[in-house]
């Protein structure tokens, strides 16, 4: 391909190499695109065949109940048992859904105030004749805790890692 490139004009060659740089990174995400689908399609045969595994299973298991008529009883226990777990793991979820839910929400109010409280900051500051290089210089300052913070907890991180290598 670069080869062709090189019997056109310098303006069509630019095109051109575009052109092709553009198809190759096409190309990049199709194989991309390809290989995530394939590892779905993958992902869901193997759940299938673990949730057809069980099935046979339980299947089994009741079949051999149902030789046996004292087990019968003890077949249906089971089912029972199972349907509470599972009622019990879907309050579970739920809870954890609606914990999830709450901490957005507290997020979500959280930032408003912050929001709130920095124009109040900026009405205050207006007020009381602090000048826009005294702002900029307070936000500098805010930038260099933030990094002051960011390296001491990679400290603290590097800390933590060499302790418990030893």
């Amino acid at each position: 391909m670069d080869s062709l490139l090189t019997k056109e004009t310098p303006a069509q060659r630019q095109i051109w190499k575009r052109k092709l740089i553009e198809l190759r990174s096409d190309s990049d995400n199709i194989k991309q695109q390809l290989h995530y689908h394939e590892r779905m399609m993958h992902a869901n045969s193997k759940e299938q065949q673990e949730r057809d595994e069980l099935l046979t299973l339980r299947r089994r298991r009741v079949q051999r109940n149902n030789n046996n008529n004292n087990d019968v009883e003890h077949a249906m226990q089971n089912m029972a048992d199972e349907s509470k777990s599972l009622h019990s793991s879907k309050n579970m979820v739920s809870e954890l859904l609606n914990s999830g839910q709450a901490q957005l929400g507290n997020l979500k109010e959280q930032r408003e105030r912050m929001s709130g409280l920095k124009s109040i900051v900026l009405d205050m500051g207006n007020r009381i004749g602090v000048s826009q290089s005294t702002m900029r210089m307070i936000e500098r300052r805010d930038v260099t805790d933030f990094y002051f913070v960011l390296g001491g907890m990679g400290v603290t991180l590097l800390v933590i890692y060499l302790v418990w290598l030893r």
